[in-house]
């Protein structure tokens, strides 16, 4: 019987070693992820024969992800001895362990696509260059930047974490308006990734301007092609800088095809801005109920 417990720093070995080399693009798929969200979501873990089984919610709103493993029929049944369900709910992603649960289920379950969930994934070449007419605006937002500030893009190393600190704590002041429990939740998250960033594999930068870290970005790898991005603010005053640290950051992370930049939520302005960078792949995600 499958064993759940809460996901915690010190389980990053047995993600990766499920995870890491699994071609996934999902976010969600992302230790850091269930990591820094997982008390608003209750994301919880458990490894049973050669398999890893994530779970989230409560109860009656329960939902697990399609197992990682060398026996994608094994992790199933799995969930289903724990559950008690035959045909227990699941959140999938698109992919290939998705492929496989509707090879084998698909004719049990309805597929419930949740627009709002979709991951946005970029060729990482794209956002490193904005080469084209269809970069134009976000080339002329870094120039119109450039022209006011006199700025400069650091990787973030163990020197200069209390500076982007610093960043982080005017960013969350500047937005107590728009507090809740998941804007708690990430602030919290920023500092424990900010605290291990060796040990998670979180890779980072910053723009100064002066001395001052005005806006800053924080991810981490997915799985061999994909990088993704956690976390990415700017101050108020320097809107501007979200379009530097997007290109900025991109240009270092050479070893990746592609950039996952997670979803929009279904924030008309954060979709907008999204879709204004030409993802390369929309991921959908469907809530999976039996029929």
């Amino acid at each position: 019987m499958l064993k759940f417990k809460k996901v915690e720093i010190g389980d990053i070995s047995v993600f990766k070693k499920y995870i890491g080399f699994s071609g996934e693009l999902s976010c969600e798929s992302a230790f850091v992820n269930l990591l820094i969200w997982e008390s608003a979501y209750n994301n919880m873990w458990a490894q049973e024969d050669g398999q890893l089984i994530i779970k989230s919610g409560k109860g009656e709103d329960s939902s697990y992800r399609l197992p990682f493993g060398n026996d994608f029929l094994r992790g199933i049944e799995l969930v289903r001895e724990y559950s008690g369900e035959k045909y227990p709910d699941f959140w999938v992603q698109e992919g290939a362990r998705l492929d496989n649960f509707k090879a084998h289920f698909g004719d049990k379950y309805i597929f419930e696509e949740n627009r709002d969930a979709f991951d946005y994934i970029y060729l990482r070449e794209d956002l490193a260059n904005l080469s084209g007419k269809k970069y134009h605006s976000k080339r002329n937002h870094i120039s119109a930047f450039s022209k006011k500030q006199d700025w400069v893009f650091r990787p973030i190393t163990a020197e200069n974490t209390g500076d982007v600190k610093l960043c982080a704590e005017k960013w969350y002041k500047e937005n107590t308006d728009r507090e809740d429990k998941y804007l708690r939740c990430e602030r919290c998250g920023v500092e424990t990734i900010l605290d291990n960033m060796e040990l998670l594999g979180v890779r980072g930068g910053a723009v100064y301007v002066g001395e001052n870290v005005v806006a800053f970005t924080l991810g981490s790898k997915i799985s061999g092609e994909i990088f993704d991005i956690h976390i990415e603010k700017a101050l108020n005053d320097y809107a501007e800088a979200y379009t530097v640290i997007n290109r900025e950051f991109a240009r270092t992370l050479t070893e990746y095809k592609y950039i996952n930049r997670e979803d929009d939520m279904g924030l008309e302005g954060l979709r907008k801005a999204k879709l204004s960078y030409k993802p390369a792949i929309l991921l959908k995600k469907y809530a999976c109920r039996k029929r």
